[in-house]
């Protein structure tokens, strides 16, 4: 995974945040969950000053669909993420190729786990 270069970084931009460490055993960043976050502001740190990221991020709510919340992370913990590309991918695979045909998609009983996807459509980085 790739940090941001916190000076670069604009509001509005995808990022990938850690949301769930499952393995305290394991070493670094082998153990967590993530999830795709939109940047709302960048800020510094009241305590020591260390550059700051505040961004609404994507939670699990239920099968196909996702709650988010607003969180603020500390930059060295906000990384690049290439999940427009992979979602693009998937979703050309199963010959979506609308906003319309893919929420028809996740309503069959077979289809779950799209609500990363979902989360890019609503966020206006896909379609």
């Amino acid at each position: 995974m790739k940090k941001i270069d916190f000076r670069k970084l604009q509001a509005g931009e995808l990022v990938e945040v850690p949301r769930t460490q499952f393995a305290p055993q394991r070493y670094g960043w082998n153990g967590w969950l993530f999830s795709e976050a939109v940047v709302i502001r960048k800020a510094r740190s009241k305590k020591n000053n260390k550059p700051m990221v505040v961004v609404e991020m994507r939670t699990p709510k239920s099968s196909n669909d996702y709650g988010t919340i607003e969180k603020a992370f500390y930059a060295e913990h906000v990384f690049q993420t290439n999940a427009v590309a992979i979602a693009k991918k998937f979703l050309a695979e199963d010959s979506v190729t609308t906003k319309e045909e893919f929420f028809k998609f996740i309503e069959r009983d077979d289809v779950t786990g799209c609500d990363w996807i979902k989360f890019l459509i609503d966020k206006g980085f896909l379609f």
